[in-house]
């Protein structure tokens, strides 16, 4: 290869997106600095400071962006950055898992469209591999090219490519109102009751105290309104299509994503049922697959609708994943270790109440004996679901592994993607011939475990029997993850 074949280039809203975050944060640094700042003087320090940063950050990305050139020759990908440092990325078109689409608001006001490239790999399991943004007809051209060669001759479907209407037909009717459910009761239930517990503390100090709890406020926006909001609007205007063995997600309200891949690409299924969500009889199916993960979790196959319904879209978008065998309950034995948590966790709070007694505010007597009682309900509450929900069952192909006690969760793992399986146990399960099993799976995030109940001790050994088995007689075969 050499430098003087055609190339692409970055579109210049690349600068544009870039510097826009950039005002963003100044912005945010003026507001605190505004608060703070007790005379002029100062401020005005602090404005020069911030646009003499501004300019340096703006060249920096104008010169990135005259310095990387991208050649897309008939076996590769060739990405050349020729700032401070030279570099070369070398990405093999049969090595790429997808190509995903991102718009952010700059880049949706510029008709643009940014094209990440995802490896069939552990490595740079958060990020892209190499990323471009280009004018959006021209991403779209060439995303269509690299997923023909990805996906055979499938077309992936576009937010504004003009296609028959039976084509373009999710596979789930999402509602807002769905998406809403699902980014505010869809959370962890501890994350749910932690921010529920600052927003009552935060209107109980300024009703008691006439005053506002300022630590309590910023806990409740930090761990419960800004999670809620920004999964919201990733996952706003949801949907899922699928064409033949490719599936495609999109969503998105101020940035919009599309993530594109196969079925064979799937690792593992996840269906999360957190405790309001379970009494309301819904389910949010999660999928980990290859070269789709990023920082903000796993795929998401189908957000928070009726159990039913997400079940059902389980069974007929994977059931190669499905296991229908009967589960084994956990042994009576569990009871001992989780009775010991429960207590320690009781005496933990018993001692916190104690000291707390002397530090509450006047009028506040009533809400810490609420939160105490309250937390030893979910004590005996955790204790209880802890021993109820888990199960496991397996069977030629699938190990199905039910954990969680708030917050139930249905892991379907196939054996072949499993790395080894560590059965463990403390003196007491053992003596009773039980124990737990430690999965271990090779993930996109790098590696990931589900530990089970405690269960038979042989019956968790046929887990790490069951994939050597597989090996030796050649029913495993890689080449279906391919």
């Amino acid at each position: 290869m050499t430098e003087e074949q055609p190339f692409l280039r970055n579109h210049w809203s690349y600068v544009a997106s870039n510097t826009f975050r950039t005002l963003l944060m100044f912005g945010v640094m003026i507001l605190v600095w505004w608060g703070t700042s007790e005379g002029r003087g100062d401020m005005t320090y602090y404005l020069a400071f911030i646009l003499v940063m501004l300019v340096i950050i703006v060249a920096l990305n104008i010169i990135y962006w005259a310095k990387t050139k991208y050649y897309f020759l008939e076996d590769e990908i060739v990405v050349i950055r020729t700032t401070i440092f030279r570099s070369e990325t070398r990405i093999q078109y049969d090595r790429l898992a997808s190509v995903n689409v991102e718009r952010d608001v700059v880049c949706r006001i510029l008709n643009a469209t940014k094209l990440s490239f995802n490896l069939n790999s552990s490595m740079n399991v958060t990020k892209a591999e190499a990323y471009i943004v280009l004018k959006k007809d021209r991403a779209d051209r060439l995303r269509e090219d690299l997923n023909s060669r990805m996906f055979g001759t499938v077309r992936a479907v576009n937010d504004d490519e003009e296609v028959p209407q039976e084509e373009a037909v999710s596979l789930v009717d999402v509602s807002t109102w769905d998406i809403f459910l699902h980014a505010f009761i869809g959370m962890s239930t501890y994350q749910l009751l932690f921010g529920l517990a600052m927003a009552a503390y935060s209107i109980l100090s300024f009703y008691f105290d006439n005053s506002v709890s300022v630590f309590a406020i910023i806990l409740f926006v930090v761990e419960f309104l800004m999670p809620a909001f920004a999964a919201f609007f990733r996952y706003y205007d949801y949907s899922i299509v699928r064409q033949g063995d490719t599936v495609t997600v999109s969503s998105g309200f101020f940035s919009t994503r599309t993530d594109c891949f196969k079925l064979s690409k799937v690792n593992f299924v996840k269906i999360r049922e957190p405790l309001l969500c379970r009494v309301l009889g819904k389910s949010i199916l999660e999928a980990e697959v290859v070269g789709t993960s990023d920082t903000k979790g796993m795929p998401l196959l189908c957000p928070l609708k009726d159990s039913k319904v997400a079940y059902s879209l389980f069974r007929d978008l994977l059931p190669e994943f499905a296991c229908e065998e009967l589960q084994a309950k956990q042994r009576r034995i569990s009871l001992v270790a989780l009775g010991f948590w429960t207590i320690l966790s009781l005496a933990v709070v018993a001692v916190f109440a104690y000291l707390l007694v002397p530090e509450i505010p006047s009028g506040f007597g009533m809400f810490l004996n609420f939160c105490v009682v309250l937390l030893y309900i979910l004590c005996v509450g955790w204790f209880v679901l802890a021993y109820r929900n888990r199960s496991i069952a397996m069977n030629d192909s699938i190990v199905l592994a039910v954990t969680g006690s708030f917050d139930r969760v249905s892991n379907y793992i196939l054996f072949d993607k499993i790395q080894f399986a560590n059965v463990f146990s403390n003196p007491v399960e053992r003596r009773y011939g039980a124990a737990k099993c430690k999965i271990n799976m090779l993930s996109t995030v790098g590696a990931t475990a589900v530990v089970t109940g405690v269960f038979e001790a042989d019956y968790l050994e046929k887990v790490s029997e069951t994939v050597m088995a597989r090996i030796r007689d050649g029913r495993y075969d890689f080449r279906r993850f391919q």
